[in-house]
């Protein structure tokens, strides 16, 4: 589990000075285009520094995550459409028993393997930051059905697009993946109720 810590922490590393200069280059159109509206060519935007250094961490975890979740098979797109349809028909590579992968894992490595913890405390540790943030950077979706609607969404997004590079499909990911997502809202929901300051972090 540690290795995939690492590589995870590398891409977000990497991704830092991407969100960085994209995040400079957007500022800086939006206060031309707020400048060209008030017929001054000159503006200063007010920075909430909170919500600058929050938007930047859960920008560029998401961008790892997802350059995480990418890695596989790339092929021509008629390829990748192929095997895909090949995939749905014949069920391979795909799992769609509920917990019948994580009975699995356990009954093989037990709670304290290490495949144990990769596949299932990881998958979802990972998806904590993604409900985590949606709720303490955006105030509109600060509601439990929300909450359970994003939640669902990108697991569902992410397990779809697997079946076009040769990723394992598998119904326990999602359910882990979306237990993550909902964790993640709940631990937001906690610690503003601790430190009400998180809460100006939002839009």
């Amino acid at each position: 589990m540690t290795d995939y810590l690492i590589d995870l922490i590398r891409i977000m590393l990497a991704g830092i000075p991407v969100y960085v200069l994209a995040r400079i280059l957007f500022l800086r159109r939006r206060a031309r285009r707020l400048g060209a509206k008030a017929g001054t060519t000159k503006v200063n935007l007010k920075y909430n520094k909170l919500r600058e250094l929050c938007l930047g961490l859960f920008v560029v975890f998401m961008m790892a995550l997802m350059a995480f979740v990418w890695q596989g098979e790339y092929h021509r797109p008629r390829t990748m459409i192929a095997m895909a349809r090949h995939r749905l028909a014949t069920g391979a590579g795909m799992n769609l028993v509920p917990f019948q992968t994580i009975r699995n894992y356990y009954h093989v490595f037990g709670v304290h393997g290490d495949l144990f913890g990769v596949n299932v405390i990881g998958n979802v540790l990972m998806f904590v930051p993604w409900g985590f943030g949606l709720l303490l950077l955006w105030k509109k979706n600060r509601s439990f059905w929300k909450l359970l609607w994003f939640s669902a969404m990108l697991p569902i997004f992410i397990e779809c697009s697997q079946l076009f590079i040769g990723r394992q499909v598998d119904v326990d990911d999602f359910i882990l993946n979306f237990l993550g997502g909902m964790l993640g809202g709940m631990l937001f929901w906690f610690l503003s109720g601790i430190l009400p300051k998180l809460k100006t972090a939002a839009l």
